[in-house]
C-alpha cells in the first residue's frame, strides 16, 4: 500500500475573498482621495482666477483713472465697462475657467483723518512712505483719498465664495 501524501499549494476561497475585500476596500479610499483631490484643485483653480480677476480690475481702474471693463464674457458677449456699486451677472473669464463670477466695484471717501505721522512734511520730516499718495503736491494741506473696491464672488458647490480686494487711493 502506498501512502500519497498531498501537500496544499494554492489558496481556499476564503483567502482569496478576504483578499479581495481589502482590495476593494482600498481602492474605494484611494478613489474617494482622488476625488477630493479634483474638487479642491477645482476650488483653488476658480479662487487664482477670481484673484487674477479682481488684479486686473483694480490695476486697471488705478492706471487709466476710469471705471474698468474686465477680461471676461457676460452671457458669450465681451462684458462692458463695469458701473459702481453695480454686480455684473455671470461674468465668465475668457481664460476656460468655466465658472461664472459676480463682479462688484465701489469706491467711498476716506471719512477718518488721517494721522500727520503718514504725511510727508515739507521740512522731509515724518514717515514718507504715504506722503505721495496722501498728500496733492499743489495744496500742503491736502489729503482727499478714497478706497477702491473690487468684490469677485462664486458660488460651488451650493457655497458662495468670496475675494474681495481694497485700494486707497488720491482722488486726481
Amino acid at each position: 500500500m502506498m501512502n500519497i501524501v498531498m501537500k496544499d499549494k494554492g489558496f481556499s476561497l476564503v483567502e482569496v475573498m478576504i483578499t479581495l475585500l481589502m482590495v476593494t476596500v482600498g481602492m474605494l479610499a484611494l478613489g474617494s482621495f482622488y476625488l477630493a483631490s479634483i474638487k479642491s484643485e477645482r476650488m483653488a483653480q476658480e479662487r487664482v482666477s477670481a484673484v487674477h480677476l479682481a488684479e486686473q480690475i483694480l490695476e486697471d481702474w488705478q492706471s487709466t483713472n476710469t471705471l474698468p471693463t474686465p477680461d471676461c464674457k457676460v452671457a458669450g458677449v465681451a462684458a462692458g465697462a463695469l458701473v459702481l456699486d453695480t454686480t455684473t451677472a455671470s461674468c465668465v473669464l475668457n481664460n476656460g475657467i468655466p465658472a461664472p463670477f459676480d463682479i462688484l466695484i465701489s469706491e467711498s471717501p476716506v471719512k477718518a483723518p488721517i494721522p500727520s505721522g503718514h504725511l510727508r512734511h515739507s521740512t522731509g520730516a515724518g514717515a514718507p512712505e504715504m506722503g505721495n499718495l496722501l498728500q496733492d503736491p499743489t495744496n500742503v494741506g491736502s489729503a482727499t483719498v478714497s478706497v477702491r473696491t473690487v468684490q469677485v464672488s462664486w458660488t460651488i458647490d451650493g457655497a458662495t465664495r468670496n475675494v474681495m480686494l481694497t485700494h486707497i487711493t488720491r482722488k486726481p
